[in-house]
Parts: C-alpha cells; structure tokens; sequence
C-alpha cells in the first residue's frame, strides 16, 4: 500500500496548477513543479519544509486546516517570490484528517489586477483583434474552468479516496481501489482536454517554451529559432501556437517531411516561418490542412504565404501584426 505522500505526490504532479501538500504544522511536504515555476524557483524540493499558508488581505493567516476550510472556498493573499516580493495569489484548501495528524493541500493561482474578461476593449483596438482576443478568451475560459472546476474537484475526490482507502476492511478496499484508478483516469482525461484547449506552457511560460515542448513531441526532427524575449499578447501567442502545430501536423502526416524548422522573430510584426522538406503536394491552399493554417493567420488580420517546390518541401511564411492586441497582465499569465 503506498503512503499518503505517495498518493499525493501522484496527484498533485499531474495537475496544471501550482499546488503543494502541507503538514499538521503548516510545513510544506510536497510541492508540484508548477509551484516551483509559480514562485520563481527552479526545483519543486527548494519549497520543502517552508511556511505553506499565505498571507492573507485583510487578516491573519489561517491558524489551523480546520479553520481555512470553514472560510471562503477562494481566498486571496500573497506568497513570498524567489525575487523577493510578494506574489498575489487566489488559492483553495482541500484538509485532510487522517489518525496520525492532519495535513491539507493549497491550490493556487495568481491574483492580480482586473482578469481579462472583464477587460473592456480598447475603442481603437480593430473589430478583427477583438474577435481573436473573444476566441482566445473563450479557450483560457474553458481550460480555467476545467482546471478550476473539474479537476480541483476531481483532486478533491482523489484525496477522499486515498483516505478512505486506508480505513475499509480489504473487501471494500478493493471497490476503492477501482474507484481511485477511474477518478486518476477522469483526472488524466480532464488534463489532456485542458491541453488542448490552451496548453499550460503556453499560458505559463510564452510561446518560446512552448514551441520548445511541442518540438520534442513529434517523430522527426523539430528545430525552433527566433528572438522573441517577451511575452506576446495573448490572443497572438494562442493563434500563433495553433496555427504553427498544424502546419507542423501538414509537413510530417501529410507530406512525409523528416525535418521541419519553425522560426518565430518579432520586430514590427511578427513573422513565423516553417520550412520542411517534405513531398510538395502543389494543391495550395485548396488543400485542407493549408486552409485551416490560413485561417488562423487571418483571424489575426495577417497575411501567409506559401512556396512549394517539387523535390526540395514546403516554405509557410505568416506575417502577424501584434500592435492591435493587449500584452497579457500578470494574471492572465496563471489563469487568473
């Protein structure tokens, strides 16, 4: 039977939110990576043993798990930053009782400023901006809700289960045991859904690390260059993100390419270049996956080009204008 630590460890790695387990004494025990990357360290065990409540506006810090877990189910303070300033967060207390202590777990994301949907535009920001910025929003929308929702609620039950698993006699244990692998299934398909909707890298870390990730995930080789050092809007870098993973869908399944380069530079605008070396189909933008491709370049109000050439592949090359669009706030960036 694995330990609580284990069960939880399990659980909390796989979500894509800053969380950490804490023990009766408030001492983190275990913290997931994304808590590590939320408070600017870069190993998960650098939080070990600190402090797990956060300072809470107005008000002292929750003094007991008990007590946390009869406030508000969302509660909003700070947490102290590699950088050394206090963070903003929002998180949520799941408390565990158990015979030999009690232990709880913090789910966190940022707090800061007025969140993006709730952002009126800007009167000069073109119509077309507006309807890709409503689409991006509407997919971190869906992924927030996913994350915020069905898989806090989904850990929660993970959790009760573990707990309970611990306390039945071994006929009933094994009932448990199936319901724990169906709700650790549930959870992993919630997961998924969420990545595709809106990738936690992307909304983490820009579309640089991104790029990085996606690179590594297909069966040929995937270089990626550019210049970009700071964060796209976010309706720019969701587009862009989608719009570069099926050109890259197009070079390998559709033309056969063995290797793809992506390159995004940003000076005025934008310009993303994907060059592979598959087998040139010559159909254009008839061809369906080239018309999806052109399509989210449109949605951005830019402009794509294709060149193909029998024997040597397929040259995209997108042109983005990135001036109409709003630079995600601190709290767009963690889901806020």
């Amino acid at each position: 039977m694995t330990s609580l630590a284990d069960d939880l460890g399990h659980i909390l790695d796989v979500m894509q939110q800053p969380a950490w387990a804490v023990d009766a004494e408030h001492r983190v025990f275990h913290a997931n990576p994304l808590a590590a990357e939320f408070l600017g360290h870069k190993r998960a065990t650098d939080l070990l043993g600190m402090d797990g409540r956060p300072a809470e506006f107005p008000g002292p810090m929750p003094q007991s798990h008990a007590a946390a877990h009869t406030a508000p189910s969302r509660r909003r303070g700070t947490l102290p930053h590699a950088d050394g300033f206090r963070l903003p967060v929002e998180w949520s207390v799941v408390p565990l009782t158990r015979p030999s202590g009690g232990a709880a777990v913090y789910v966190f994301r940022a707090s800061a400023g007025v969140p993006v949907a709730a952002r009126e535009p800007k009167e000069e920001e073109p119509a077309r901006a507006r309807g890709a910025g409503l689409d991006a929003d509407l997919h971190r929308g869906a992924a927030r809700t996913l994350q915020h929702g069905a898989q806090e609620r989904l850990t929660s039950l993970l959790l009760g289960l573990n707990l309970l698993r611990e306390q039945v006699p071994p006929p009933a244990a094994g009932m448990v045991d199936h319901a724990i692998r169906d709700a650790e299934a549930a959870l992993g398909h919630v997961r998924e859904v969420t990545h595709e909707l809106y990738p936690g890298v992307l909304r983490l870390r820009g579309l640089p690390a991104a790029l990085a990730v996606l690179a590594g995930q297909w069966p040929v080789s995937v270089g990626v260059s550019g210049n970009l050092r700071e964060r796209l809007p976010h309706a720019v870098e969701m587009h862009t993100y989608f719009l570069i993973r099926e050109a890259l869908g197009r070079a390998v399944h559709g033309s056969g390419a063995s290797t793809v380069h992506v390159a995004t530079d940003l000076d005025l605008e934008l310009v993303v270049t994907v060059v592979d070396d598959g087998v040139a189909t010559g159909d254009g933008l008839d061809s369906a996956p080239l018309a999806a491709i052109a399509d989210r370049v449109a949605v951005l109000d830019g402009s794509l080009s294709v060149r193909q050439t029998v024997g040597e592949g397929t040259t995209l090359r997108a042109v983005i204008p990135v001036q109409a669009y709003t630079v995600p706030q601190e709290d767009d960036l963690y889901g806020g």
